[in-house]
């Protein structure tokens, strides 16, 4: 062992002076101060624990991949801690409740095995089952770092059952005359099968920083095999076949659609539910069938779609693995990557502390929540499950990368194995068993850094590698995929270094521009406004822009080509799609109406608020533009410029071929801009309302007739005129009416601070932060605005001339306006345009002199004005 030492030292050193990039040594060390297993080394580990009461600091430590009472060749539980090569390391002596221990002399790239002494601990039957006897505690596992040049990584086992020829009988002869045969399913079917198991191998150890290799060994049971009953009147060619094992007795049972069996690979044929013996243990089992329905309407077989089903690594010490089932007529690389995930989610419950910190993340999405419900109990998520990410691939790959290398490498299950890494980058070498490394990658396995800028590692985990939005795998085309370019510092050409670029994959400006386009279908006022995404699919292409202003979120999408479907997520809260309920999910279905398209929207909260409007050009154009509303019936709410919009974009054409703006499900977050000078007001504007029918005419040279007049506003030379008050008592109000939209117009002279408004039924105190008030040179006579709920949806940074003048405030189909000598001035959005008003009137005060000269009111609704 000395010699061998000695050689790899001379090799190394002359390797060096050969090549001073490759000869970069691994890190000596790797840390995860807040868990169990504190900091690794390629000959050491160091531990930290507690214990309830004062012991001594002490730890069995054992070499080996597997774990205790793992069934041995023999079909016997294998007793690992009663052999001879067990160890006892000693800690400082005394006795303590908080624990640190530095664990020496081990040796690279190796697995070991651990129990904690912990005397006053009693085990329970679950830890029992996984190596606690007293005074030790279970075992749990790390794997020291490998040598200089090298990488360890985990390698899992996993035996794949493929049942390609598996036919509903019953289905075919459900017609006259019965259906032909099915054609068996090709060698080149099956290796595209194999192939979608490779994606799914080659996302997740990207994903785990290529600590963790998923190794899939495939058995194929290629006979013919019949899904259900065989009717009395099957024809010789459907007779006798043998029944699918995965079939549990119904046509689909879910989730996965079969049941389960343990395979025996040396039997394939064979249905089995008993522990199988294996000379080095598979972790985990994959059951596919695809079993084919015939479909009499378009005369031909279809295979069953389905979902998933998973059993974890619970049944490890009885000699059984984690198994998961599913049909072969969906997105097989997403159910694989789905279903196994929940595997390792088992694996990691046993391999780590198991707490919400020490965990691979459940792949259900969902934030913590605690709600009561009627019957008084509790809803609780507790663990959180969702963060600043997308759905599926995206949710996946954002967990995964939240493991540090040290959590990876305290897997208990598997094999520890290092590959070849000689520029200590993080991505090995070139070896094909692996799903991936630097060949493939196309980055230099003799520079850590092939760009000159980034850890090849790093720049290969800016993508997550996702494949395509999902998509039964028969349908499937070959993508453009968006991927990191290893040897451009710039990957996406945009000037931003791909180690600085808020989106390196992705050329578009992260921003969402102040404007104001109208909603009809036509996007000819979007002209100017930067994409914020685009995509080519097979004779088509989309486009994606993004707009917004004090009222409402914009979208305009852009499609030409043979598209059929699109589904979008907009997250407005910058917080990941499911970590609140105000994502907007929809989908968008192309149609042969005159608009092109129609929306409908997918998510629970039913897209409250949204607006869209669709058009079709004569060159086939289909122009699609929504808006989200500020505050109001929607579930978003901003003010001015920074508020954060996540958008997802997936598509399909009508032949089923999917297509993806950004990185399937990844959300490509842009940010609002601050608007800079005047607002362009929207081109209908309403009319300045005259007297006549329907407009009641008030002026205060004869009294104040119905209006009711608080303290400090009395008459004074033919006004309604402000002097001083309390600001609580401040009002000059017509109350008593009941109406949604109304126009009111006031002849008025003020130094500042001229307040015109309209107060619902529920408001008890009208002032200038409730339900509806324009203010017109507010803060120094240096603002004037529009305030909805207390918040600004309309503004002007313009004050007041002396003199007198004309304000109209209009309130109708939604809209909020404000009319300054005749001119149309402030426009918002009305966020609760439905809701009644009961009194409309002014607010005196702020030292504003206020003089009110005449009134015109119209009002619409059940409840008008008398004279």
């Amino acid at each position: 062992m000395t010699r061998h030492r000695h050689l790899r030292f001379a090799w190394t050193m002359a390797l060096g002076l050969l090549c001073p990039a490759m000869c970069r040594p691994d890190p000596a060390r790797i840390t995860d101060p807040t868990r169990p297993v504190c900091e690794l080394g390629r000959d050491y580990a160091i531990l930290q624990w507690f214990t309830s009461k004062p012991a001594a600091t002490r730890v069995q430590l054992r070499p080996g991949s597997a774990p205790a009472g793992t069934l041995g060749p023999n079909g016997a539980p294998t007793a690992p801690w009663a052999n001879a090569r067990v160890r006892v390391v000693q800690g400082t002596a005394g006795e303590r409740m908080a624990h640190r221990l530095r664990i020496g002399g081990l040796e690279p790239g190796r697995r070991y095995s651990y129990r904690i002494y912990d005397p006053a601990a009693d085990p329970t039957g679950g830890e029992r089952r996984w190596g606690a006897e007293p005074p030790w505690r279970r075992e749990y596992s790390f794997s020291t770092l490998a040598p200089v040049g090298r990488k360890t990584i985990v390698r899992i086992p996993i035996k794949v059952l493929l049942m390609p020829n598996v036919w509903n009988v019953a289905s075919a002869c459900a017609t006259a005359p019965h259906a032909p045969p099915p054609a068996l399913m090709s060698d080149r079917e099956i290796a595209r099968i194999k192939d979608e198991y490779a994606i799914a191998a080659r996302f997740l150890f990207i994903n785990s920083h290529m600590r963790v290799w998923y190794d899939f060994h495939f058995y194929v049971d290629a006979r013919i095999q019949r899904w259900g009953d065989e009717p009395a009147e099957a024809p010789p060619a459907y007779r006798g076949l043998p029944l699918c094992r995965s079939y549990g007795g119904e046509d689909y049972l879910g989730p996965g659609g079969g049941t389960f069996t343990i395979l025996n690979t040396k039997q394939v044929a064979t249905a089995n539910d008993k522990p199988v013996a294996e000379p080095l243990p598979f972790v985990g089992q994959i059951e596919q069938a695809f079993p084919r329905r015939w479909n009499d309407a378009l005369k031909r077989w279809d295979f069953y779609g389905s979902g998933g089903g998973t059993y974890g690594i619970d049944g490890w010490p009885d000699g059984i693995p984690g198994r998961s089932q599913f049909l072969g007529g969906s997105d097989t690389a997403w159910l694989v990557t789905h279903e196994f995930h929940h595997q390792m989610e088992s694996l990691g419950a046993f391999s780590l502390a198991n707490r919400e910190d020490d965990r691979i993340v459940f792949d259900h999405f969902a934030p913590r929540r605690r709600t009561k419900k009627a019957d008084g109990a509790w809803d609780e998520w507790v663990w959180s499950t969702s963060w600043k990410h997308g759905e599926h691939w995206d949710g996946i790959a954002y967990f995964d990368r939240m493991l540090t290398s040290v959590q990876w490498l305290r897997l208990h299950f598997g094999e520890t194995m290092t590959v070849a890494d000689a520029d200590s980058d993080g991505v090995p070498d070139r070896d094909p068993r692996l799903p991936f490394d630097e060949v493939r990658f196309g980055s230099d396995p003799g520079k850590a850094r092939t760009d000159g800028a980034m850890l090849d590692l790093d720049k290969a985990m800016l993508s997550s590698w996702a494949p395509a939005p999902l998509t039964a795998t028969w349908d499937k085309t070959s993508l453009r995929l968006i991927r990191p370019a290893p040897r451009k510092r710039d990957s996406d050409g945009d000037g931003w270094a791909d180690g600085v670029d808020p989106h390196p994959l992705y050329p578009w400006l992260p921003f969402i521009w102040p404007a104001t386009p109208v909603l009809d279908g036509d996007a000819s006022d979007w002209a100017g406004i930067p994409l914020s995404g685009r995509a080519t699919f097979e004779g088509g292409e989309i486009t994606f822009r993004q707009a917004h202003d004090d009222a409402a979120y914009y979208a305009c999408i852009e499609l030409k080509g043979p598209w059929q479907r699109l589904s979008i997520g907009l997250d407005g809260e910058g917080e990941g799609y499911y970590t609140t309920e105000s994502t907007y999910a929809f989908e968008i279905l192309s149609n042969d109406g005159p608009n092109g398209a129609i929306l409908r929207p997918s998510g629970p909260n039913r897209c409250p608020g949204l607006e869209w409007r669709a058009g079709r050009n004569g060159a086939g154009l289909v122009t699609i533009e929504i808006s989200i509303p500020n505050r109001g019936q929607g579930l978003w709410y901003w003010q001015g410029g920074g508020r954060e919009v996540g958008a997802s974009i997936s598509g399909w054409t009508v032949d089923r071929k999917p297509f993806s703006v950004y990185e399937p499900y990844d959300l490509f977050y842009a940010r609002m801009l601050e608007r800079h000078g005047r607002e362009s007001l929207p081109p209908d504007a309403p009319a300045e309302i005259q007297p006549g029918p329907g407009v009641q005419e008030y002026r205060f040279d004869q009294g104040s007739g119905p209006w009711t007049v608080g303290s400090g506003w009395s008459i004074d030379g033919g006004a309604m005129a402000y002097s001083h008050g309390p600001e609580a008592d401040n009002q000059l109000l017509l109350t008593g009416l009941n109406a949604p939209d109304f126009d009111i117009l006031a002849e008025f002279e003020a130094a500042n601070d001229f307040h015109i408004g309209a107060w619902r039924p529920a408001t008890t105190a009208p002032s200038n932060v409730t339900d509806y008030v324009v203010f017109l040179g507010g803060f120094g006579n240096a603002r004037s605005a529009i305030r909805a709920d207390g918040q600004e949806v309309g503004a002007e940074e313009t004050g007041l001339t002396s003199g007198r003048h004309r304000v109209q405030f209009t309130r109708r189909d939604g809209r909020l306006w404000v009319l300054l000598d005749g001119k149309p001035f402030l426009h918002g959005r009305d966020h609760d345009p439905a809701a009644a008003i009961d009194r409309l009137g002014f607010l005196g005060g702020w030292d504003g002199a206020q003089r009110i000269y005449r009134v015109l009111v119209r009002l619409d609704g059940p409840k008008g004005l008398g004279p």
